[in-house]
């Protein structure tokens, strides 16, 4: 099921693009705002061109895709998630094109992944998806230099 596929990249290249983009020597990183911290639930989508942002909305997923004893996604899980495909779909193809797959963290389990839309009642930006390869996608981060 490529959709799920594609949802489960998202989520987990989402930790680990965070945790292991390297720092500029002598610079100082800037990361769009918002970048909420993982239980909180952001109270407005993020404003701003770079996928990282949408990304980070979505951390709030990250203890359900992680933590089996976490029953189900949060609110702001699903918030983020709604977010990211009514307001910047195109950042999804990401995923979809594998561009970020060997960012996911290890423990993340796959199933919980898949179900995420079906549990949030998120339907998943099908025609935005099938875009991926002939619109442009905005830029994942803020260009380093």
């Amino acid at each position: 099921m490529a959709s799920s596929k594609l949802i489960a990249d998202l989520f987990l290249a989402l930790a680990l693009l965070v945790a292991t983009t390297p720092q500029p020597s002598g610079a100082t990183r800037v990361l769009p705002t918002p970048s909420p911290a993982p239980s909180s639930s952001p109270s407005e989508p993020p404003a701003t061109p770079y996928c990282i942002s949408w990304f980070m909305v979505m951390t709030p997923c990250m203890d359900f895709l992680t933590d089996g004893s976490v029953a189900e996604p949060s609110s702001g899980c699903c918030k983020g998630l709604q977010w990211v495909v009514d307001d910047a779909p195109m950042c999804l193809c990401y995923a979809k094109n594998g561009e970020i797959d060997n960012l996911m963290p290890a423990n993340t389990d796959f199933s919980r992944l898949a179900d995420l839309p079906s549990t949030c009642g998120v339907a998943l930006p099908v025609e935005a998806l099938s875009e991926c390869e002939t619109e442009p996608v905005p830029p994942l981060m803020p260009d380093a230099s």
